[in-house]
Protein backbone atom coordinates (compact mmCIF):
# COMPACT_ATOMS: atom_id res chain seq x y z
CA UNK A 1 0.00 0.00 0.00
CA UNK A 2 2.78 2.51 0.86
CA UNK A 3 4.29 1.54 -2.46
CA UNK A 4 1.01 2.88 -3.86
CA UNK A 5 1.01 5.95 -2.09
CA UNK A 6 3.92 6.83 -2.98
CA UNK A 7 4.13 6.23 -7.07
CA UNK A 8 0.61 7.78 -6.86
CA UNK A 9 2.55 11.25 -4.67
CA UNK A 10 5.34 10.67 -7.41
CA UNK A 11 3.19 10.72 -10.27
CA UNK A 12 1.19 13.62 -8.96
CA UNK A 13 4.76 15.58 -8.17
CA UNK A 14 5.60 14.90 -12.21
CA UNK A 15 2.46 16.04 -13.08
CA UNK A 16 2.60 19.49 -11.49
CA UNK A 17 6.14 19.89 -12.04
CA UNK A 18 4.86 19.41 -15.72
CA UNK A 19 1.96 21.77 -15.94
CA UNK A 20 4.17 24.33 -13.97
CA UNK A 21 7.40 24.06 -16.73
CA UNK A 22 4.63 24.00 -19.69
CA UNK A 23 2.91 27.54 -17.95
CA UNK A 24 6.95 29.07 -18.72
CA UNK A 25 7.31 30.32 -22.04
CA UNK A 26 11.21 29.75 -22.58
CA UNK A 27 12.90 32.04 -25.41
CA UNK A 28 16.39 32.41 -26.75
CA UNK A 29 18.65 34.09 -29.29
CA UNK A 30 22.44 34.91 -29.53
CA UNK A 31 25.22 35.16 -31.81
CA UNK A 32 28.71 33.27 -32.96
CA UNK A 33 31.43 35.87 -34.46
CA UNK A 34 34.52 34.28 -35.71
CA UNK A 35 36.73 36.94 -36.74
CA UNK A 36 40.83 37.48 -38.23
CA UNK A 37 43.11 39.85 -37.99
CA UNK A 38 45.70 41.48 -39.01
CA UNK A 39 47.69 44.17 -37.90
CA UNK A 40 51.19 45.92 -38.07
CA UNK A 41 53.46 47.31 -35.57
CA UNK A 42 51.92 44.60 -33.43
CA UNK A 43 53.30 43.76 -29.50
CA UNK A 44 51.04 40.67 -29.12
CA UNK A 45 49.12 43.65 -27.18
CA UNK A 46 47.38 45.89 -29.83
CA UNK A 47 49.88 48.15 -31.58
CA UNK A 48 52.93 50.53 -30.73
CA UNK A 49 53.48 53.47 -32.07
CA UNK A 50 56.26 54.56 -29.80
CA UNK A 51 58.75 52.76 -31.53
CA UNK A 52 62.16 53.12 -32.09
CA UNK A 53 64.42 51.95 -34.79
CA UNK A 54 66.49 49.95 -32.54
CA UNK A 55 63.28 47.50 -31.21
CA UNK A 56 61.00 47.63 -34.71
CA UNK A 57 57.86 45.56 -34.23
CA UNK A 58 56.88 43.03 -36.85
CA UNK A 59 52.98 42.72 -37.87
CA UNK A 60 50.96 39.98 -36.35
CA UNK A 61 47.50 38.04 -37.50
CA UNK A 62 45.08 35.67 -35.34
CA UNK A 63 41.94 34.51 -34.74
CA UNK A 64 39.26 34.50 -32.46
CA UNK A 65 35.63 33.69 -31.63
CA UNK A 66 32.72 34.28 -29.58
CA UNK A 67 29.64 32.29 -28.83
CA UNK A 68 26.41 33.69 -26.70
CA UNK A 69 23.24 32.80 -25.65
CA UNK A 70 20.50 34.59 -24.72
CA UNK A 71 17.64 32.80 -22.57
CA UNK A 72 14.81 34.20 -21.12
CA UNK A 73 12.35 32.50 -19.10
CA UNK A 74 8.80 34.79 -19.12
CA UNK A 75 7.13 32.96 -15.65
CA UNK A 76 3.88 34.93 -16.39
CA UNK A 77 2.87 37.99 -17.35
CA UNK A 78 4.60 39.72 -14.33
CA UNK A 79 7.90 37.52 -13.88
CA UNK A 80 10.39 36.75 -15.79
CA UNK A 81 14.11 35.60 -16.46
CA UNK A 82 17.01 36.44 -18.53
CA UNK A 83 20.85 35.65 -19.05
CA UNK A 84 23.19 36.47 -21.16
CA UNK A 85 25.91 33.28 -21.17
CA UNK A 86 29.16 33.29 -22.92
CA UNK A 87 30.88 30.08 -23.95
CA UNK A 88 33.70 31.90 -25.73
CA UNK A 89 34.23 35.58 -24.94
CA UNK A 90 36.92 36.81 -27.64
CA UNK A 91 38.81 33.80 -26.99
CA UNK A 92 41.81 33.57 -29.09
CA UNK A 93 42.74 30.46 -31.25
CA UNK A 94 45.68 28.62 -30.08
CA UNK A 95 47.54 27.53 -26.76
CA UNK A 96 48.64 30.98 -25.85
CA UNK A 97 47.22 33.27 -23.13
CA UNK A 98 43.19 33.48 -23.46
CA UNK A 99 43.36 30.67 -25.98
CA UNK A 100 41.34 27.81 -27.32
CA UNK A 101 43.45 25.25 -25.85
CA UNK A 102 45.12 26.85 -23.35
CA UNK A 103 42.09 28.37 -22.00
CA UNK A 104 41.34 30.31 -18.75
CA UNK A 105 38.66 28.62 -17.43
CA UNK A 106 35.33 29.68 -15.78
CA UNK A 107 35.32 33.59 -15.90
CA UNK A 108 34.43 35.72 -12.46
CA UNK A 109 34.97 39.39 -13.82
CA UNK A 110 34.15 39.20 -17.37
CA UNK A 111 37.38 38.93 -18.84
CA UNK A 112 37.44 36.70 -22.06
CA UNK A 113 37.79 32.99 -21.90
CA UNK A 114 35.29 30.35 -21.87
CA UNK A 115 32.00 29.75 -20.20
CA UNK A 116 30.77 32.59 -17.64
CA UNK A 117 27.53 33.75 -16.95
CA UNK A 118 27.77 37.45 -18.01
CA UNK A 119 24.55 38.72 -16.70
CA UNK A 120 21.89 37.36 -15.02
CA UNK A 121 18.54 39.13 -13.45
CA UNK A 122 14.78 39.01 -13.20
CA UNK A 123 11.88 41.59 -14.04
CA UNK A 124 8.77 42.05 -11.78
CA UNK A 125 5.97 43.94 -13.01
CA UNK A 126 4.87 45.52 -9.68
CA UNK A 127 2.27 47.67 -8.77
CA UNK A 128 4.38 50.43 -8.72
CA UNK A 129 6.40 49.79 -11.80
CA UNK A 130 9.13 47.23 -13.06
CA UNK A 131 11.61 45.93 -10.85
CA UNK A 132 14.72 44.85 -12.06
CA UNK A 133 17.56 42.75 -10.02
CA UNK A 134 20.58 40.66 -10.49
CA UNK A 135 23.55 41.04 -12.63
CA UNK A 136 22.13 43.40 -15.34
CA UNK A 137 23.19 45.13 -18.26
CA UNK A 138 25.56 48.44 -17.78
CA UNK A 139 27.54 50.57 -20.03
CA UNK A 140 25.39 51.24 -22.43
CA UNK A 141 23.66 54.61 -22.33
CA UNK A 142 22.03 57.15 -24.85
CA UNK A 143 24.55 57.43 -28.08
CA UNK A 144 26.80 54.92 -28.67
CA UNK A 145 29.64 57.29 -27.31
CA UNK A 146 31.87 56.36 -24.12
CA UNK A 147 29.54 53.33 -24.31
CA UNK A 148 31.12 49.56 -23.47
CA UNK A 149 29.68 45.92 -22.95
CA UNK A 150 29.65 45.99 -19.08
CA UNK A 151 27.17 44.31 -16.53
CA UNK A 152 26.26 45.92 -12.96
CA UNK A 153 25.39 44.09 -9.51
CA UNK A 154 21.94 46.18 -9.93
CA UNK A 155 18.96 46.73 -8.31
CA UNK A 156 16.56 48.81 -10.66
CA UNK A 157 13.10 50.86 -11.01
CA UNK A 158 10.45 51.86 -13.46
CA UNK A 159 8.31 53.59 -11.90
CA UNK A 160 5.12 53.67 -13.66
CA UNK A 161 3.42 56.31 -11.00
CA UNK A 162 6.53 58.94 -12.70
CA UNK A 163 5.49 58.54 -16.03
CA UNK A 164 3.07 60.28 -18.26
CA UNK A 165 3.04 60.48 -22.23
CA UNK A 166 6.39 60.31 -23.28
CA UNK A 167 8.17 61.03 -20.21
CA UNK A 168 9.65 57.99 -18.27
CA UNK A 169 11.88 57.61 -15.20
CA UNK A 170 14.70 54.88 -13.92
CA UNK A 171 16.74 54.54 -10.36
CA UNK A 172 19.20 52.43 -9.05
CA UNK A 173 21.78 51.40 -6.88
CA UNK A 174 24.50 49.46 -8.30
CA UNK A 175 27.22 47.84 -5.73
CA UNK A 176 30.55 48.15 -7.07
CA UNK A 177 32.69 46.58 -4.36
CA UNK A 178 31.35 45.03 -1.13
CA UNK A 179 34.09 44.45 1.52
CA UNK A 180 31.84 44.18 4.34
CA UNK A 181 33.25 41.39 5.98
CA UNK A 182 34.41 39.73 9.26
CA UNK A 183 36.47 37.25 10.27
CA UNK A 184 34.07 34.77 11.05
CA UNK A 185 32.37 34.70 7.45
CA UNK A 186 33.54 33.94 4.07
CA UNK A 187 36.85 36.18 2.99
CA UNK A 188 39.43 38.12 4.81
CA UNK A 189 38.61 40.90 7.86
CA UNK A 190 38.30 44.44 7.00
CA UNK A 191 39.25 47.77 9.30
CA UNK A 192 36.12 49.21 8.19
CA UNK A 193 32.28 48.56 8.29
CA UNK A 194 31.84 50.66 4.94
CA UNK A 195 34.50 49.50 2.87
CA UNK A 196 32.23 49.98 -0.67
CA UNK A 197 31.82 51.38 -3.90
CA UNK A 198 28.25 52.32 -4.26
CA UNK A 199 26.52 54.03 -7.10
CA UNK A 200 22.78 55.73 -7.00
CA UNK A 201 21.13 56.64 -10.47
CA UNK A 202 18.48 58.84 -11.49
CA UNK A 203 17.56 59.01 -15.08
CA UNK A 204 14.69 61.03 -17.08
CA UNK A 205 13.82 59.99 -20.61
CA UNK A 206 11.66 62.20 -23.26
CA UNK A 207 10.62 59.87 -26.18
CA UNK A 208 8.26 60.75 -28.74
CA UNK A 209 7.84 59.68 -33.12
CA UNK A 210 10.94 61.85 -33.95
CA UNK A 211 13.12 62.32 -30.56
CA UNK A 212 14.82 60.07 -28.22
CA UNK A 213 16.83 61.62 -25.36
CA UNK A 214 17.58 61.50 -21.57
CA UNK A 215 19.50 62.88 -18.91
CA UNK A 216 21.40 60.91 -16.56
CA UNK A 217 22.92 61.72 -12.99
CA UNK A 218 25.27 59.14 -10.99
CA UNK A 219 26.95 59.93 -7.30
CA UNK A 220 29.29 57.09 -6.71
CA UNK A 221 30.63 57.08 -3.23
CA UNK A 222 33.32 54.95 -3.80
CA UNK A 223 35.02 54.27 0.32
CA UNK A 224 37.20 50.58 -1.29
CA UNK A 225 40.65 52.28 -0.08
CA UNK A 226 39.49 53.16 3.38
CA UNK A 227 42.05 56.26 3.84
CA UNK A 228 40.65 57.75 0.73
CA UNK A 229 36.91 60.00 0.71
CA UNK A 230 36.55 59.03 -3.35
CA UNK A 231 32.77 61.04 -4.03
CA UNK A 232 32.18 60.91 -8.19
CA UNK A 233 29.51 62.54 -9.85
CA UNK A 234 28.35 62.14 -13.32
CA UNK A 235 26.04 64.25 -15.60
CA UNK A 236 24.99 62.91 -19.15
CA UNK A 237 22.16 64.23 -21.21
CA UNK A 238 21.72 62.55 -24.82
CA UNK A 239 19.30 63.18 -27.84
CA UNK A 240 18.74 60.93 -31.08
CA UNK A 241 16.27 63.00 -33.17
CA UNK A 242 15.30 62.27 -36.86
CA UNK A 243 13.09 63.97 -39.27
CA UNK A 244 12.47 62.76 -42.90
CA UNK A 245 15.84 61.14 -43.98
CA UNK A 246 17.60 63.30 -41.87
CA UNK A 247 19.00 62.40 -37.94
CA UNK A 248 21.01 64.29 -35.44
CA UNK A 249 22.87 62.34 -32.49
CA UNK A 250 24.57 63.93 -29.78
CA UNK A 251 25.58 63.33 -26.67
CA UNK A 252 27.33 65.29 -23.07
CA UNK A 253 29.43 63.78 -20.43
CA UNK A 254 30.42 65.62 -17.30
CA UNK A 255 32.78 64.19 -14.90
CA UNK A 256 32.97 66.13 -11.46
CA UNK A 257 33.90 65.37 -7.48
CA UNK A 258 36.84 64.88 -5.76
CA UNK A 259 39.10 62.43 -3.91
CA UNK A 260 40.48 63.28 -0.28
CA UNK A 261 42.68 61.47 2.44
CA UNK A 262 42.65 64.75 4.48
CA UNK A 263 41.14 68.24 4.13
CA UNK A 264 44.51 69.35 2.60
CA UNK A 265 45.31 66.70 0.05
CA UNK A 266 42.98 66.51 -2.53
CA UNK A 267 42.45 65.76 -6.49
CA UNK A 268 39.62 66.87 -8.50
CA UNK A 269 37.47 65.00 -11.20
CA UNK A 270 36.65 67.64 -13.41
CA UNK A 271 36.44 66.95 -17.15
CA UNK A 272 33.85 66.98 -20.43
CA UNK A 273 33.02 64.77 -23.33
CA UNK A 274 31.03 64.97 -25.88
CA UNK A 275 29.98 63.70 -29.76
CA UNK A 276 27.66 65.27 -32.13
CA UNK A 277 26.83 63.50 -35.87
CA UNK A 278 24.53 64.91 -38.15
CA UNK A 279 23.51 62.78 -41.54
CA UNK A 280 21.37 61.54 -44.33
CA UNK A 281 19.61 58.70 -45.72
CA UNK A 282 19.36 59.94 -49.79
CA UNK A 283 18.05 56.57 -51.44
CA UNK A 284 21.05 53.67 -50.82
CA UNK A 285 23.75 55.85 -49.55
CA UNK A 286 23.40 57.00 -46.08
CA UNK A 287 26.69 59.53 -44.91
CA UNK A 288 26.97 61.30 -41.88
CA UNK A 289 29.82 63.82 -40.25
CA UNK A 290 30.69 63.34 -36.71
CA UNK A 291 32.71 65.41 -33.95
CA UNK A 292 33.27 64.08 -30.78
CA UNK A 293 35.57 65.82 -28.02
CA UNK A 294 37.20 64.19 -24.60
CA UNK A 295 39.24 66.33 -22.31
CA UNK A 296 43.00 65.42 -21.37
CA UNK A 297 44.21 65.86 -17.93
CA UNK A 298 46.16 69.21 -18.15
CA UNK A 299 47.80 68.89 -14.71
CA UNK A 300 49.00 66.79 -11.61
CA UNK A 301 45.52 67.55 -9.71
CA UNK A 302 43.47 66.77 -12.31
CA UNK A 303 42.74 62.64 -12.34
CA UNK A 304 39.91 62.71 -14.92
CA UNK A 305 40.85 63.08 -18.01
CA UNK A 306 37.70 62.05 -19.57
CA UNK A 307 39.08 58.98 -20.91
CA UNK A 308 40.07 57.80 -17.57
CA UNK A 309 36.98 59.36 -15.54
CA UNK A 310 35.71 57.11 -12.37
CA UNK A 311 34.47 54.55 -14.63
CA UNK A 312 35.88 51.06 -15.04
CA UNK A 313 36.73 51.16 -18.52
CA UNK A 314 39.06 53.89 -19.77
CA UNK A 315 38.83 55.07 -23.47
CA UNK A 316 35.80 55.64 -25.94
CA UNK A 317 34.18 52.74 -25.29
CA UNK A 318 34.23 49.53 -27.01
CA UNK A 319 30.44 50.10 -28.31
CA UNK A 320 31.78 53.10 -30.30
CA UNK A 321 33.96 52.22 -33.51
CA UNK A 322 33.85 55.46 -36.05
CA UNK A 323 37.25 54.24 -36.91
CA UNK A 324 39.00 50.91 -37.31
CA UNK A 325 41.96 51.98 -35.76
CA UNK A 326 41.65 54.71 -33.56
CA UNK A 327 39.14 53.64 -31.88
CA UNK A 328 38.50 49.87 -33.05
CA UNK A 329 38.63 47.14 -31.34
CA UNK A 330 41.99 45.16 -32.57
CA UNK A 331 44.36 47.89 -31.43
CA UNK A 332 44.40 49.35 -28.01
CA UNK A 333 44.24 53.01 -29.09
CA UNK A 334 40.86 53.95 -27.87
CA UNK A 335 38.92 51.50 -27.65
CA UNK A 336 39.21 49.20 -24.58
CA UNK A 337 37.72 46.05 -25.97
CA UNK A 338 40.33 43.51 -26.16
CA UNK A 339 43.65 44.78 -25.48
CA UNK A 340 43.92 47.86 -22.46
CA UNK A 341 43.78 51.44 -24.36
CA UNK A 342 46.68 53.25 -24.61
CA UNK A 343 47.52 55.21 -21.41
CA UNK A 344 49.43 58.68 -22.77
CA UNK A 345 46.38 58.76 -25.38
CA UNK A 346 43.72 58.30 -21.89
CA UNK A 347 45.40 60.88 -20.50
CA UNK A 348 45.92 63.45 -23.69
CA UNK A 349 41.86 63.21 -24.58
CA UNK A 350 40.66 63.78 -27.99
CA UNK A 351 39.46 65.79 -30.63
CA UNK A 352 38.10 63.76 -33.62
CA UNK A 353 36.14 64.46 -37.07
CA UNK A 354 34.86 61.60 -39.29
CA UNK A 355 33.44 62.19 -42.62
CA UNK A 356 31.44 58.43 -43.24
CA UNK A 357 28.97 56.85 -46.01
CA UNK A 358 27.31 53.62 -46.51
CA UNK A 359 26.26 52.60 -49.73
CA UNK A 360 23.32 50.14 -50.66
CA UNK A 361 24.77 48.28 -53.77
CA UNK A 362 22.23 46.03 -53.24
CA UNK A 363 19.63 44.00 -50.22
CA UNK A 364 22.85 41.53 -49.39
CA UNK A 365 25.79 43.74 -50.20
CA UNK A 366 26.82 47.03 -48.54
CA UNK A 367 30.18 49.11 -48.35
CA UNK A 368 31.60 51.45 -46.16
CA UNK A 369 33.51 54.19 -46.14
CA UNK A 370 35.24 56.86 -44.11
CA UNK A 371 38.14 59.38 -43.63
CA UNK A 372 38.97 60.95 -40.14
CA UNK A 373 41.58 63.28 -38.60
CA UNK A 374 42.47 63.34 -34.87
CA UNK A 375 44.16 65.30 -32.23
CA UNK A 376 45.46 65.68 -28.88
CA UNK A 377 43.25 67.51 -26.31
CA UNK A 378 46.23 67.82 -24.16
CA UNK A 379 49.73 66.50 -25.35
CA UNK A 380 51.81 66.55 -22.00
CA UNK A 381 53.84 62.94 -22.31
CA UNK A 382 57.00 65.38 -22.54
CA UNK A 383 57.44 69.04 -23.10
CA UNK A 384 57.14 70.57 -26.67
CA UNK A 385 55.27 67.10 -27.93
CA UNK A 386 52.77 67.72 -30.61
CA UNK A 387 49.33 66.92 -30.35
CA UNK A 388 48.68 65.37 -34.04
CA UNK A 389 47.01 61.89 -33.94
CA UNK A 390 47.09 61.85 -37.53
CA UNK A 391 44.79 61.02 -40.58
CA UNK A 392 42.48 57.73 -41.04
CA UNK A 393 41.12 56.12 -44.05
CA UNK A 394 38.71 52.85 -44.08
CA UNK A 395 36.92 50.90 -46.37
CA UNK A 396 34.96 48.22 -45.46
CA UNK A 397 32.03 45.47 -46.64
CA UNK A 398 29.57 43.67 -45.28
CA UNK A 399 27.67 40.68 -47.50
CA UNK A 400 24.91 38.92 -46.41
CA UNK A 401 25.16 35.60 -47.17
CA UNK A 402 22.00 33.86 -45.60
CA UNK A 403 19.27 35.81 -43.89
CA UNK A 404 21.31 34.94 -40.44
CA UNK A 405 24.91 34.88 -41.70
CA UNK A 406 26.89 37.47 -42.52
CA UNK A 407 30.38 37.96 -43.52
CA UNK A 408 32.29 41.35 -43.19
CA UNK A 409 36.00 42.70 -44.55
CA UNK A 410 37.55 45.91 -42.92
CA UNK A 411 40.62 47.80 -44.29
CA UNK A 412 41.98 50.80 -41.78
CA UNK A 413 45.15 52.85 -42.42
CA UNK A 414 46.40 55.24 -40.05
CA UNK A 415 48.94 58.25 -41.19
CA UNK A 416 50.19 58.59 -37.96
CA UNK A 417 51.08 61.83 -36.71
CA UNK A 418 53.93 63.46 -34.72
CA UNK A 419 52.16 62.97 -31.51
CA UNK A 420 54.07 59.43 -31.19
CA UNK A 421 57.37 60.30 -32.12
CA UNK A 422 59.67 59.72 -28.74
CA UNK A 423 61.12 62.64 -26.92
CA UNK A 424 63.28 65.03 -28.29
CA UNK A 425 66.89 63.68 -28.98
CA UNK A 426 66.18 60.01 -29.06
CA UNK A 427 65.95 57.90 -32.55
CA UNK A 428 62.61 57.54 -33.45
CA UNK A 429 61.25 55.54 -35.97
CA UNK A 430 56.87 55.55 -35.88
CA UNK A 431 55.87 53.80 -38.69
CA UNK A 432 52.18 54.68 -40.33
CA UNK A 433 49.93 51.66 -39.49
CA UNK A 434 47.37 49.13 -41.10
CA UNK A 435 44.70 46.67 -40.12
CA UNK A 436 42.67 43.68 -42.04
CA UNK A 437 39.84 42.16 -40.25
CA UNK A 438 37.33 39.94 -41.40
CA UNK A 439 34.39 38.13 -39.65
CA UNK A 440 31.39 35.73 -40.20
CA UNK A 441 28.54 36.64 -38.00
CA UNK A 442 25.53 33.76 -37.42
CA UNK A 443 22.82 35.03 -35.41
CA UNK A 444 19.55 33.51 -33.93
Amino acid sequence: MKKVLSTVAALGLIAGLASTASAVEFKMSGKYLVEGAALSDSTGLGVDTNETAALPNHSDAYFLHTFEIKPTMVVNDKVSMTSVIRLADDSFWGNQANGDVNSAGSQVGGTAGDVYVHQLYMDYASPIGKWRFGRTPAGTYGTSFMDSDLRGDRVMLYPSFLASGPVSTLFYIQKSTDNNKNANGVGTATTASDQDKTAYVARVYYNDTNLDSGLHYQYTNNMSAVAVNDRQQQLTAYAKYKMDNYFVNAEVNRYFGSAETDPSTSVDYDSWAGMLQVGGKFDALTANLMYFYAEGQDSSTDMTAALNSGSSVKGTGDQFEPLYILTGRHTGMLNPDIYAVNTNMVNSGVHAIVAAADYAVSKDLTLHGAIGWAKADEARVYTGQDDSYGWEYNIGAAYKLLDNLTYEAHFGYLATGDYFKTAPGTTDDTQNIYILTHSLTMSF
